[in-house]
């Protein structure tokens, strides 16, 4: 169909618009697609992230899916992991989880430093293409329409939960630190940064803002919320590990406070306060 022509065109010329460093990407994309384009059961392919937005390097993963025929996700799934698409590590197959259809997710490890992140699908189960979403492929159309995923989404409820839950993580980091078992306390001092990558990103309105520090660096990397290289601890002690959990809390409160005002919530500053003074030496 004529239709299909010209997309199948538009996709070849924007691989062929890749600049050079990126010779990797399009060497596994050029491969995926000439796959795609002579298997009728793949209906569409497409790449994401910064591949897609125009800000990848030579280290960039290749975020893509492909939508498969129904009843065909294991089958394409197989014959993509028996590609030649360059000289390879190693690959893993995972079970993805999709609602009614099992999802299929392909990581490839190339010898060249290049990566593979490809997930298969039943090509219905997409609604439309996600924001800054360049398709390759669509032989049905499926993909015309833009949509906006969970991702990419927040509200006030949202900002809320991650709020809390990041005062969960500073309490039991407090927990932890009193009984001295420093890796605990250090696993919920990450997760409490966490929440407020997340919080940030929300706050300042960038893309996909549960996904949290690398979409706070994708949106500004010089906007970073303030003091937040404090919530590091230079050394597993637990003065060192409280310190950067208390600072951890007024990073938290600045985060919650600024993604709240973008997406009005009440905050919950009696766990806030109660957490704060769990951080006190005891």
């Amino acid at each position: 169909m004529p239709e299909e022509r010209q997309a199948v065109d538009t996709g070849q010329a924007w691989m062929d618009g890749l600049p050079e460093a990126l010779r990797g990407q399009r060497r596994i994309l050029q491969g995926l697609f000439d796959f795609s384009g002579a298997a009728p059961e793949v209906r569409w392919l497409a790449v994401s992230c910064s591949l897609a937005r125009g800000a990848g390097d030579r280290l960039s993963d290749v975020d893509a899916g492909i939508g498969a025929a129904d009843g065909l996700v294991e089958e394409v799934a197989r014959r993509i992991l028996a590609l030649d698409l360059g000289e390879r590590v190693d690959a893993l197959a995972m079970e993805w989880p999709g609602g009614a259809q099992p999802l299929r997710r392909l990581f490839v490890q190339f010898a060249d430093d290049s990566q593979l992140d490809l997930v298969v699908m039943p090509a219905g189960t997409r609604p439309g293409r996600a924001p800054d979403e360049v398709v390759l492929l669509d032989r049905d159309g499926l993909l015309a329409e833009e949509f906006t995923p969970g991702a990419d989404r927040v509200d006030g409820e949202k900002v809320r939960e991650w709020a809390f839950l990041g005062w969960v993580a500073l309490a039991d980091c407090a927990k932890y630190l009193e009984r001295g078992s420093l890796w605990e306390a250090q696993a919920r001092l990450q997760e409490a940064r966490d929440r407020i990558w997340a919080l940030w990103a929300a706050a300042r309105g960038a893309r996909y803002p549960v996904f949290g520090l690398s979409q706070v660096l994708d949106h500004d990397p010089r906007d970073l919320p303030p003091g937040i290289a404090g919530t590091v601890a230079e050394l597993m002690t637990v003065p060192a590990l409280r310190a950067a959990a208390q600072q951890s809390a007024r990073v938290l409160d600045t985060a919650s406070a600024a993604a709240a005002e973008r997406c009005p919530t009440p905050l919950p500053v009696r766990l806030a306060g109660y957490v704060r003074a769990r951080l006190e030496p005891r």
